[in-house]
């Protein structure tokens, strides 16, 4: 991809051949009775949730989930018309018709939550389909067994409602232990069992995530969601690299200044390095407000981890090669040098490297912290690739 085929500085790149390699790696391990789920939060965690759609949609997948209503809308404003959960509840009546009118799938996650989409789908007299959420253990929001027996018998009279699925959300399926991961199944199976003795039979019961898809294949049930393993990554935590997964995603922008620099010379606010010997400076226009050396900030989740983060601080401090923040020129790794700033970055590369201004440059840059509106170029073996949706319209790029 020519620079001057780009109006802006900076660039995600999409292999949408990875995307479908990873689709189809993740079909290997799935019964044919189990139907997949492709989450699509966050903006199809960076990839652009529209044109990931589109393109799973021509792999065969016809559910798709979201986290909110907005992520939702924005999939049936780009015409995507196949079923799209929404995990979150929403909490007032526009909401409730605007999801009903849009044709969505609805959470259920409290009486609150069944009441208004109950009164709301009457007054449309329009159908909607709902799966109930059951709180096992991860405490954020769900039901218990005798709020759902409640919620699924107040639903009966109201012939609108048609409680699709069930689900529920595993706290810890990373973990080596997986006793508390088992205990939230058996409960959440218990609940199951329950409805169904009460003779409320529900079609569809989840509860894999991709975590809980690699460890656990008897929880894969009638449907498994799966959003981290489609974009090539294993979720985190340690787990057999039992499939083999291609990563879509390229952050990319270019050099904008190259200059010579003396040693001693020193770089960024606080003169927050100096160089120990000559070298060329380049500067890229891709800082901190971009998502370059951002971490998420969660709290350890023991002494380990602690440990580990304080130790991974000190030698980022001290410059140790393993743990410094490095960009990609032509294959080879070159260091960020200096506080990075809000809007640009500064780069260290030896003098006899031939770099010019103008050069691409990849940066690694978390997925989801990169800016949803950053143009997006979908891309198969180097080339950019028309992704065509259900009535043969054709997209390329995404963003501004």
């Amino acid at each position: 991809m020519e620079m001057k085929q780009i109006l802006h500085n900076k660039w995600l790149e999409i292999d949408v051949n990875a995307v479908k390699s990873n689709l189809e790696a993740v079909k290997t391990m799935l019964e044919e009775r189990t139907r997949l789920m492709a989450v699509l939060k966050a903006d199809a965690y960076g990839h652009g949730a529209s044109n990931i759609a589109r393109l799973l949609f021509q792999s065969g997948v016809d559910f798709f989930a979201v986290s909110f209503l907005y992520e939702a809308l924005e999939l049936r404003k780009a015409g995507i018309r196949a079923n799209i959960l929404i995990f979150s509840p929403l909490v007032d009546e526009d909401q409730v018709k605007e999801a009903i009118k849009n044709h969505l799938t609805l959470t259920i996650t409290s009486s609150y939550d069944s009441q208004l989409i109950d009164n709301i789908s009457q007054r449309l007299n329009q159908k909607v389909n709902v799966h109930l959420k059951v709180d096992t253990g991860l405490g954020r929001f769900g039901m218990d067994t005798q709020e759902i027996i409640a919620v699924c018998n107040s639903l009966k009279e109201n012939p609108n409602i048609y409680i699709e699925g069930i689900y529920t959300h595993m706290a810890e399926a990373a973990a080596d232990d997986s006793n508390y991961t088992e205990g939230q199944f058996a409960q959440f199976m218990e609940v199951c069992q329950r409805l169904a003795a009460a003779g409320l039979k529900i079609p569809v019961k989840h509860c894999a995530n991709s975590a809980v898809f690699l460890k656990y294949p008897h929880m894969h049930l009638d449907a498994v969601r799966i959003g981290t393993l489609i974009s090539g990554q294993y979720p985190a935590g340690d787990f057999p690299k039992t499939l083999r997964l291609m990563d879509p995603y390229k952050f990319k922008s270019q050099i904008i200044s190259l200059r010579n620099r003396k040693a001693d010379t020193y770089l960024g606010y606080y003169r927050s390095y100096r160089l120990k010997a000559p070298a060329q400076v380049a500067v890229i226009p891709v800082g901190y407000n971009d998502g370059l050396a951002l971490e998420i900030a969660n709290k350890p989740e023991g002494i380990i981890d602690l440990i580990k983060k304080l130790v991974k601080m000190v030698l980022f401090y001290f410059d140790s090669p393993r743990f410094s923040l490095y960009i990609k020129i032509r294959g080879h790794s070159y260091p960020v040098r200096g506080k990075v700033f809000m809007q640009m970055s500064l780069i260290e590369i030896p003098l006899n490297v031939n770099v010019s201004v103008g050069d691409e440059v990849e940066i690694p840059i978390r997925k989801t912290l990169a800016a949803k509106n950053i143009t997006k170029i979908y891309m198969r073996e180097g080339a950019a690739v028309k992704i065509e949706d259900e009535e043969g319209t054709s997209y390329v790029v995404e963003g501004d």
